[in-house]
C-alpha cells in the first residue's frame, strides 16, 4: 500500500505546491515510485510549476468522472521516469470531486506506487476535507510569520479530528540572518509552539520566486536542492511521519 501523505498548510502562498513538488521529485530520485495529486480544484497551479500544463491531456476531474481511465491522466515526469503527476486544471467543477470520487482514485493508484502526495488547498473548507479524508499521514507548511504559524496549528488542531497516524510540520522560506537576529523565530520555536515533530527546514530562495513568476519549471531548481532532499530522506527514512515528542529530535540543518 503507498504512503498517502497530504501536504496542507491553512494559509496560502506558504510555498505548499513548491513542497509538494520537490518532495515528490527527490523521493523518487531515492528509487521509489511517486505519484503528486493536485486536488486543488478551484486554483490549481501544480501543472504550471511541474512544467507539464502543455502535456495535459486528461485531468483529475475527468477521471472521477469516468471520462477517461486514470492512466490516461498519469503523466510521467521528464526529470525522473519514477515520478508522475495527476493534474487538475478544470477550475470550473469544484463540486465534481467528491470524497468518493477522491478514494476511488487513490485505491486505484495504491496498486502502483509507494508514495501518493496528494498537493491540497489552502483554508479549511469543503475541498481540504475531500483532500485529508483518505490521507494516512500529513505535512503541514507555514513561513516564519504569524499568520501562516497560527493558521498551521489551526489546521493541525482540525487534522487531530482525522484518522491520520502521523502529522509533521516543513518550515519554508527560513531565512537565517533574520533568525540569528532574532528578527524571525527559528524553526524549532515554531515546532515547539505548535507541539509538530519538525521534518523540514527550507531555507529562502531567490531562484524558486524568480522560477515561480517566471512560470518556469521548478524540478529543475539548484537553489536550496539540499534542503527539499534533506526533508525527502527524513520522510523516506521515518518509514512514518510520527507526532510523538521523540522525533522532536529528527536530525535538521540549522543553516
Amino acid at each position: 500500500m503507498a504512503r498517502r501523505i497530504v501536504v496542507t498548510s491553512g494559509k496560502g502562498g506558504v510555498g505548499k505546491t513548491t513542497c509538494s513538488l520537490l518532495l515528490g521529485l527527490n523521493l523518487a530520485n531515492m528509487g521509489v515510485k511517486v505519484v503528486i495529486l493536485d486536488v486543488d480544484v478551484g486554483l490549481n497551479n501544480l501543472d504550471v510549476v511541474a512544467g507539464i500544463d502543455m502535456r495535459i491531456n486528461y485531468d483529475l476531474i475527468e477521471v472521477v468522472e469516468h471520462r477517461c481511465r486514470l492512466k490516461q491522466a498519469l503523466i510521467k515526469s521528464d526529470h525522473n521516469p519514477q515520478l508522475y503527476f495527476l493534474p487538475c486544471t478544470n477550475m470550473y467543477q469544484c463540486n465534481a470531486v467528491t470524497k468518493e470520487g477522491i478514494k476511488e482514485v487513490l485505491d486505484e493508484l495504491d496498486k502502483d506506487f509507494n508514495y501518493i502526495i496528494i498537493d491540497c488547498p489552502a483554508g479549511i473548507g469543503d475541498e481540504f476535507l475531500r483532500a485529508v479524508f483518505y490521507a494516512n499521514e500529513a505535512l503541514i507548511v507555514t513561513t516564519p510569520h504569524l499568520i501562516a504559524i497560527r493558521d498551521a496549528g489551526k489546521v493541525a488542531n482540525l487534522l487531530c479530528g482525522y484518522q491520520l497516524s502521523n502529522v509533521g510540520l516543513v518550515v519554508n522560506r527560513v531565512r537565517q540572518d533574520f533568525v540569528a537576529k532574532r528578527l524571525m523565530l527559528s524553526p524549532h520555536q515554531i515546532a515547539q509552539s505548535l507541539k509538530l515533530p519538525l521534518i523540514g527546514v527550507i531555507r529562502e530562495s531567490q531562484e524558486i520566486t524568480l522560477l515561480s513568476s517566471e512560470c518556469g519549471d521548478l524540478c529543475a531548481v539548484n537553489d536550496v536542492a539540499s534542503d527539499f532532499l534533506e526533508l525527502a530522506k527524513n520522510v523516506h527514512s521515518l518509514g512514518v511521519i510520527s507526532n510523538k515528542p521523540s522525533f522532536l529530535d529528527i536530525k535538521i540543518r540549522r543553516g
